[in-house]
């Protein structure tokens, strides 16, 4: 089997449920990041020990649906890679967003330390900061949101 996965493009059919969970754990021994699909009960162990499971939304068993990281709603293949990029787009907009609000909130983080280490009197009150943070932060913050992903 080894040998067979070292190939740069290989497609196995027709297997059975233990031949996929041999596979997977092959493919995981050398490295590769590894998706199964799937869609009855048999498929479940494969499924569940892939990096990525992926189980048929309408033909697929409840166990499959379970064990899979990912359901298919419409049973199409293609479908697939419309999630993944869906996923990247939503996780590169989540950290963007993240970044914007560290990066803006470092200004009003500061009175808070000068008061804890030099016991300076606040300036504004946490109440205000807040509302500030909330009144000026939120649009931006919402832009993120839809932007369109990045190659």
């Amino acid at each position: 089997l080894a040998s067979w996965l070292q190939k740069p493009q290989i497609v196995f059919a027709r297997t059975s449920p233990a031949q996929k969970l041999i596979i997977v754990s092959g493919c995981q021994k050398l490295g590769h990041v590894v998706a199964v699909t799937g869609d009855g009960v048999n498929d479940s162990p494969a499924i569940k020990k892939a990096d990525i499971g992926i189980a048929m939304g309408i033909t697929g068993s409840e166990v499959a649906k379970d064990a899979a990281d990912m359901v298919l709603l419409s049973d199409d293949f293609s479908a697939i890679i419309i999630g993944v990029e869906e996923g990247r787009k939503i996780f590169d907009n989540f950290k963007k967003t993240i970044v914007y609000c560290l990066t803006s909130n470092v200004s009003e983080l500061i009175p808070f330390i000068a008061f804890i280490i030099f016991q300076f009197p606040l300036p504004l009150s946490s109440i205000f900061v807040l509302c500030i943070s909330i009144g000026t932060d939120i649009i931006p913050v919402i832009s993120f949101c839809y932007e369109e992903g990045e190659l």
